[in-house]
């Protein structure tokens, strides 16, 4: 295989073939957890706006840049500079530089009163304010919806009721990504170490510079481009788990852009903090157990945060 499968969306939103929809996503899911999306209902001019923006941000002095730190955060939200993470030790640090928005939840809301790791209010850059965070706003609500619509279209596909998933995302932990990956003079330099994603879905819109592989079966690397408009979903650690590894979490990385800058926005996706993240039943085959023991979304997304972020490694913090 040399190319992902693009999976039209509409016949899933609209409910004129939901089992035609989920037998694709079956399919893409059981083979690589890697696919595009054509039909997700996100406007073209929303993607491209959160594009402008993302350069805007990254085009700042590096000063305004830091004094959003994501080391300054509670929340994991904030900018990270170029090789404050690392994906895969045996490279290094990331040659790219980062802005994490996660949901911007008030002081006042009842989990950030309770003290919950990752719930806060996000950082913004002030200079770019209030076009920005209206635009961010706008493209999460829609990436939301995307979310709840594959997480019932796979559902339906695991044999459990369309809605199944519908609980566990009631305040989700979830976050915009703005990445910036500097023009390198070398082909194959690392711009992003192999990994695997640590939460449920990842909605990624990208540029057409090209750089993104995902690991085959095999063990080749397989370029992954986007038809125009369409969505990179890939699955995350915890489908893997919910599905008894069923579906899979499969490793990619980018490489860095030779001559020309990259931008890419990818919107992850968890469930709610305190979710049970345990093998279900339909997947858990005849004398068969389940690959993992349970552990709430929460505990996972702190762990692997911990072990890949330079300002946690170092004070500890969440």
């Amino acid at each position: 295989m040399d190319s992902l499968p693009t999976i039209d969306l509409r016949p899933l939103r609209d409910g004129a073939d939901v089992a035609k929809v989920a037998q694709a996503l079956h399919h893409a899911c059981m083979d690589l957890g890697f696919f595009t999306v054509i039909g997700h209902g996100i406007p073209g001019d929303l993607i491209d706006a959160m594009f402008g923006h993302a350069r805007a941000f990254f085009a700042l002095p590096v000063e305004e840049k830091m004094a959003i730190a994501i080391a300054k955060s509670d929340c994991h939200s904030g900018y990270a500079p170029m090789a404050a993470e690392t994906l895969d030790d045996s490279v290094g640090g990331d040659l790219k530089e980062t802005l994490d928005i996660g949901t911007d939840r008030s002081p006042e809301h009842p989990q950030v009163l309770a003290g919950t790791p990752l719930h806060g209010p996000a950082q913004w850059p002030e200079s770019l304010l209030p076009e920005f965070k209206e635009t961010a706003y706008e493209y999460a609500r829609a990436c939301l919806a995307v979310n709840a619509q594959l997480m019932s279209g796979m559902a339906v596909a695991l044999g459990v009721r369309d809605d199944y998933f519908a609980p566990m995302f009631t305040d989700p932990i979830s976050s915009i990504r703005l990445i910036h990956y500097p023009a390198v003079s070398a082909a194959g330099t690392s711009g992003a170490g192999a990994h695997t994603d640590y939460g449920s879905l990842t909605l990624l819109a990208q540029d057409d510079v090209g750089g993104l592989q995902v690991k085959s079966r095999g063990g080749s690397w397989i370029d992954v481009a986007s038809p125009p408009g369409a969505l990179v979903v890939n699955l995350g650690d915890m489908i893997a788990r919910w599905t008894n590894h069923k579906y899979v979490s499969t490793e990619h990385r980018v490489l860095g852009p030779v001559g020309r800058d990259r931008y890419s926005i990818p919107y992850f996706v968890a469930p709610d903090f305190h979710t049970s993240i345990a093998a279900i039943p339909t997947c858990i085959g005849e004398g068969e157990l389940p690959v993992y023991p349970p552990v709430t979304a929460g505990e996972y997304m702190l762990s692997r945060f911990a072990a890949t972020h330079d300002y946690l490694k170092t004070d500890g913090a969440a």
